[in-house]
């Protein structure tokens, strides 16, 4: 076991990339995973460790409570960047909390409170109490036997062309929005075309898109022919292989695509 109860409702982490994480007791997204194996998403976490070097300016779009934020800032040194953006305001002061339990105030990081979308506005957010990590501008569909209390908010939402205007190039963006991705991809088009990102890792999520599916595809296929990107799925070792946006439309959920541009 890689976690120990420490009160208040609260677990700490004994991270098996190095570092710790506190991370709510209740919660039943990544707590359980965490608190067994001390890691989340074996492949990501691989494609980090193997993909991100010193000195990389990184942007994680629903960073949480900083598992891939913190992994991260350690490998990037004190000559790299990150600007992390949470959208849910308690889970964003833990991510805020991780970053100086690790003593990574020397770092350059960003965390800002924000949702990234397709235009400058405020955005009802659903903010998940047992399935934390779950919550999104996106309406989960209700299950029976996945009793939980949702909690409707206003959260200010982002483009990222504006949020990013100032960052030159982006080494990596990782984006896990629980079917946000349509309106976010939208609202960083323009960051695309102009080059300024080298690698997108996402995820693919019919059930969370559901309407914006067939919208977001057709942004994945602007981003093919118009910007010469390239489409990957991550093993599980990490490794990346080709994938096409056909073969991604088949499947439901798929966590680990990457474009490289």
């Amino acid at each position: 076991m890689r976690g120990t109860y420490i009160g208040r409702d609260r677990m700490l982490i004994d991270l098996v990339y190095g570092g710790m994480l506190v991370v709510p007791a209740d919660d039943y997204s990544l707590m359980p995973a965490l608190t067994t194996w001390g890691a989340i998403e074996p492949p990501l976490t691989k494609f980090f460790a193997s993909s991100v070097k010193p000195g990389h300016t990184i942007v994680d779009i629903g960073a949480n409570v900083g598992y891939f934020t913190v992994l991260a800032a350690k490998l990037i040194g004190t000559e790299g960047r990150i600007i992390a953006f949470e959208a849910n305001p308690t889970t964003c002061e833990l991510l805020k909390d991780n970053l100086s339990l690790n003593w990574l105030t020397d770092h350059d990081i960003t965390v800002r409170t924000e949702a990234a979308y397709s235009e400058n506005t405020s955005v009802k957010f659903y903010a998940s109490a047992k399935f934390v990590g779950d919550s999104s501008i996106q309406e989960r569909p209700t299950h029976a036997h996945r009793l939980d209390d949702v909690t409707t908010i206003e959260v200010p939402a982002v483009k990222l062309d504006d949020a990013l205007k100032d960052v030159p190039v982006i080494d990596l963006l990782k984006i896990d929005i629980e079917g946000g991705e349509y309106h976010a991809f939208t609202g960083m088009m323009q960051l695309i075309r102009e080059d300024r990102i080298r690698r997108i890792v996402f995820e693919w999520n019919a059930i969370m898109l559901g309407a914006d599916t067939e919208r977001f595809a057709a942004v994945l296929r602007t981003i093919r022919d118009e910007c010469g990107g390239t489409f990957h799925a991550l093993n599980q070792e990490g490794q990346p292989s080709p994938i096409s946006i056909d073969e991604l439309e088949k499947i439901p959920f798929y966590p680990f695509a990457v474009i490289e541009l």
